[in-house]
């Protein structure tokens, strides 16, 4: 199995798997990995040991059903692998800073403010992810587009890339500053191929050369993974929506930014920032 699906073929499987018993070993048997290798790799991409992560799953979950007035919380904890009700509602009050009754009853009169993401300030791991919350106001950014497949397996991704590198003269910039973007249009990489733009920002009076396309990145608020350059494209992706769904946030059917700030030379060798749009 080619490493960059490793991780993301063990997520699925705890996603296919909250409401089941989970073996660790079949978890590490789906990523092709050795024990060790995925262990080190799954904390370096979610900040989390497997297990922490597994519960932490199963509340964002049981959260959503707590909506849900015709099931009882007790076979809501059951259901999520709890042994108890007062198992789950210790993990849940630990997790959610309140009991699963109390957030049954805000659920139905306000929304929830979701958890907060912060990075643990403890850990000092350069070749770690680091996850923060995200709001951009609107900007436009100009490139190429092409069509790709999953895992970029024909190349399609790299190709266009070198082409827009070569074409950047070709814009003249009004900012010092300046940022490249890798924007997978509304894609989840669960249908074999999507639309993929390697960009720039620009100033939105900015002209476009011939052959370019000109797009507007709306306002919003995104799920955002600082990923060192030791981990893969398709590996940040899955560990950080991942995460971002851990922690009991939606996504947003909108587009996934890879930002490329500072010097850039190659989408595979540069640190960027992953940011998920979120609800």
């Amino acid at each position: 199995m080619p490493k960059e699906q490793s991780l993301q073929k063990a997520m699925d499987y705890i996603e296919k798997n909250l409401i089941n018993d989970i073996s660790y070993y079949d978890i590490v048997r789906e990523a092709g990995l050795s024990v060790p290798h995925f262990y080190r790799l799954f904390k370096r991409l979610t900040g989390d040991t497997v297990g922490a992560y597994i519960v932490r799953r199963r509340l964002s979950m049981a959260a959503n059903d707590l909506a849900d007035r015709n099931k009882s919380i007790v076979s809501i904890a059951f259901e999520y692998g709890f042994e108890s009700h007062d198992v789950f509602t210790r993990a849940f009050t630990r997790v959610y800073g309140m009991s699963p009754s109390k957030y049954r009853k805000s659920a139905a009169s306000a929304p929830l403010k979701r958890l907060t993401a912060i990075s643990d300030p403890s850990v000092n791991d350069e070749h770690q992810m680091k996850f923060s919350l995200l709001h951009t106001e609107g900007f436009a950014v100009a490139g190429l587009e092409c069509r790709a497949v999953k895992w970029d397996s024909d190349g399609a991704v790299g190709k266009m890339w070198s082409d827009f590198l070569t074409h950047l003269e070709k814009i003249e910039l009004k900012q010092d500053a300046v940022t490249m973007y890798g924007i997978c249009e509304q894609e989840t990489c669960k249908n074999g191929d999507f639309t993929y733009m390697a960009a720039i920002g620009i100033d939105s009076g900015t002209d476009v050369p011939p052959g370019m396309t000109k797009k507007f990145i709306q306002p919003q608020n995104f799920f955002q993974a600082s990923v060192p350059d030791r981990i893969s494209t398709p590996d940040a992706y899955a560990g950080a929506i991942g995460y971002a769904r851990s922690l009991g946030y939606t996504l947003k059917d909108n587009d996934i930014i890879e930002a490329y700030d500072g010097i850039f030379h190659n989408p595979d060798v540069n640190r960027f920032r992953l940011l998920i749009p979120i609800m």
